[in-house]
């Protein structure tokens, strides 16, 4: 089997830019479907790569050799590994999940839409993590009467956090947060 991408990314992250492969395979059904997005994935990756599918379809797990990582897609929940310490947006449509452990690190992405302000989401993340202990790192805003994009990101000993939120003026404010941290 080739092995369509450099050995010098860990199994892991080369799994994932070959995620939207397996959306090409989630059209398939139940064991037709791991088999076909397994045998994609292992075609890409190389061997030893495990893929599952939840009941509903939604969630894609991957284990490999180096590491993990498992997606949920259409709505849901913020994942387990999120800390309870850390801010979270309150308030939205969960869009999607995904969490990552590789060299050492998780990193866990939860994407939100919302009806809310999108200048005053911004500013509650800012100061919800500010008030759990994180210093900046970056801050940047940018916008006009057609919308905003807005990028945090902020450290706390070894985790770090970032936000996104953008809008514009007929769509929805989107929100993503991501953490990362060391694994175990």
């Amino acid at each position: 089997m080739v092995n369509m991408l450099p050995s010098r990314f860990p199994t892991v992250m080369r799994t994932l830019l070959v995620v939207p492969l397996i959306a090409v395979a989630l059209t398939a059904c139940g064991a037709a479907q791991e088999a076909v997005s397994e045998q994609l994935v292992e075609q890409a990756v190389g061997e030893g790569v495990d893929v599952e599918f939840g009941d509903d379809g939604q969630v894609a797990s991957i284990e490999t050799e180096d590491g993990s990582f498992e997606m949920s897609t259409g709505g849901g929940e913020v994942p387990e590994e999120w800390p309870d310490d850390v801010p979270l947006f309150d308030g939205g449509e969960i869009l999607s999940s995904q969490v990552v452990t590789d060299a050492g690190q998780t990193i866990v992405v939860v994407s939100y839409n919302t009806d809310a302000d999108p200048e005053a989401t911004f500013d509650s993340l800012i100061e919800a993590y500010e008030a759990a202990g994180f210093a900046a790192l970056s801050t940047s805003n940018t916008g006009d009467d057609n919308g905003i994009f807005a990028t945090y990101a902020g450290s706390r000993g070894e985790t770090t956090v970032s936000a996104g939120v953008t809008s514009s003026v007929d769509s929805p404010t989107f929100v993503q947060l991501s953490i990362s941290f060391p694994a175990g």
